[in-house]
């Protein structure tokens, strides 16, 4: 099978993970992020099974060719967008859910309301600036803390963030410490590999997970409900437990400190499944 790799979105260099595709007996050829109009549709003949893996950008063409049935990769862009929605996921992972508390509107609507009365939204809550980011996992902004006075001021958030529909649906939920971060591969009920890659806001790389970290983990990989064959949990600490921060579709997640070797197994498995079945 073929992956098609974007160098330079995670800030970190692939030469390792194209070295260990390879040694698993696969192609790999690199895609450079700074150049954006790079002829990677030509990489590999449509029907042969071709994985990407590198930024939102990349991803949101794959699909729409997909959609349009212009060149229709497969699997392409592993990930069933619908199921990365957080209005989608979040009931089936409420009882884990960091922000608990939270609503769903529209921008326009979030921001009139937050305009017209800041304490409409969260009256009982004392934090006095509010996380935000969109619904959809293609991540049209970033997903931040805002003060009630940025979020009151519409227009100049949608300029800020080079946003045109003031109907783009938000979370929005009471600002909380985080004290850290880890990032979760998990495929067919199976926690393949973690990293630790943040702490207290800040950047902070180390392999592994602790035993609250991993228990949490192993809960949600053995549930049910599964968004995908392969796919990336994100879960914190905070106030001495664990919750869940979101979760991300494999194709444009970054690897962080993980192990490669189980992930591109699993991934390339998974994606000659879908390939060999004929899945779109």
């Amino acid at each position: 099978m073929n992956w098609i790799i974007e160098d330079g979105v995670f800030g970190s260099a692939i030469a390792p993970l194209i070295d260990e595709i390879q040694s698993q007996g696969h192609q790999a050829k690199a895609v450079d992020y700074i150049k954006g109009n790079t002829d990677y549709k030509s990489f590999f003949h449509e029907d042969e099974c071709i994985l990407f893996y590198g930024s939102l950008h990349i991803a949101e063409q794959i699909l729409k060719q997909q959609t349009q049935a212009e060149k229709s990769w497969v699997p392409g862009v592993i990930g069933t967008i619908q199921n990365y929605f957080c209005s989608h996921y979040y009931p089936y992972l409420n009882k884990w859910l960091f922000n608990l508390q939270h609503y769903i509107l529209p921008l326009r609507e979030a921001s009139q309301r937050i305009a017209l009365d800041p304490d409409s939204l969260f009256p009982d809550h004392s934090a006095r600036r509010l996380f935000v980011r969109p619904d959809s996992p293609l991540k049209p902004f970033p997903g931040s803390v805002y003060s009630y006075t940025e979020l009151a001021d519409l227009q100049n958030f949608c300029d800020r963030h080079y946003l045109a529909d003031l109907e783009l649906p938000v979370v929005l939920a009471p600002e909380q410490q985080v004290e850290a971060e880890w990032r979760v591969f998990i495929a067919e009920g199976q926690i393949l590999s973690a990293s630790q890659y943040r702490q207290f806001g800040k950047p902070y790389y180390q392999f592994g997970m602790p035993e609250s970290i991993h228990d949490l983990a192993v809960a949600i990989a053995q549930q049910e409900w599964q968004p995908d064959s392969i796919w990336v949990l994100d879960l914190c600490w905070s106030k001495g437990s664990a919750y869940v921060l979101e979760i991300n579709f494999f194709s444009c997640s970054a690897l962080y400190y993980c192990d490669f070797s189980p992930i591109v197994k699993a991934a390339s498995k998974i994606a000659l499944e879908q390939w060999c079945s004929g899945e779109r």
